[in-house]
């Protein structure tokens, strides 16, 4: 396989082009791989329209690092973003910072889920569902080709002079208190949004 990001930019436009086919209001669009996300990537200027392509959906380093489940996770949310922005529907507060309800149910038509155990935070805000197991098995094609190309592509996206040591994660591994904790994988910012309650043993997750 070739070292560059080509490979990877193919598998990224397989895996939308699927999403297509299930999701027929969804446009073309012209993707791209960065060493680091943009600043405003929740925001909705940063779509653009070139002819029939949108432009504006990026998947970071750090993303790919994380493996092919997250770059998955990022494509569907993003594709929701996208399918609000066509709608001409706001499905953020607080420039950005906050995921609306209107923003949960178009990730959960992307095939997103948000656990019914888990408790929303205030004011129905801060909701970014995770990739599921169903979504998993629907492109388990596509994780395998993600999983080949990565490799191949993180190292013609290294920032010089970055550590990886400095990075702060984008994303927390959360446990609950049942006897066989179950976990979960929530973003900084929804973790410290307030609690997250496990419906079962009535406890908040928190880190292991």
């Amino acid at each position: 396989m070739s070292t560059s990001p080509g490979p990877l930019l193919q598998a990224l436009d397989g895996l939308w082009e699927q999403l297509r086919s299930e999701h027929p209001d969804l446009p073309p669009v012209r993707m791209a791989v960065v060493p680091t996300p943009p600043p405003n990537k929740h925001l909705p200027d940063r779509w653009h329209r070139d002819g029939e392509v949108v432009t504006g959906l990026v998947v970071s380093a750090d993303t790919m690092r994380e493996g092919a489940d997250a770059v998955l996770e990022v494509i569907l949310h993003e594709a929701a973003h996208v399918l609000n922005w066509l709608r001409g529907t706001p499905d953020t507060s607080r420039r950005g910072t906050y995921h609306n309800r209107d923003f949960l149910a178009a990730a959960e038509e992307m095939g997103l889920t948000w656990p019914p155990d888990l408790v929303a935070n205030p004011n129905g805000r801060g909701y970014e569902p995770p990739l599921g197991d169903t979504a998993r098995d629907a492109y388990a094609a596509h994780l395998g080709t993600l999983t080949s190309a990565i490799p191949h592509a993180l190292p013609h996206l290294t920032v010089p002079g970055a550590s990886r040591r400095a990075r702060t994660p984008n994303r927390l591994t959360l446990e609950c208190g049942c006897s066989t904790p179950r976990k979960i994988q929530v973003a900084r910012t929804t973790s410290e949004l307030g609690p997250i309650t496990c419906g079962v043993c009535k406890k908040d997750f928190s880190a292991p």
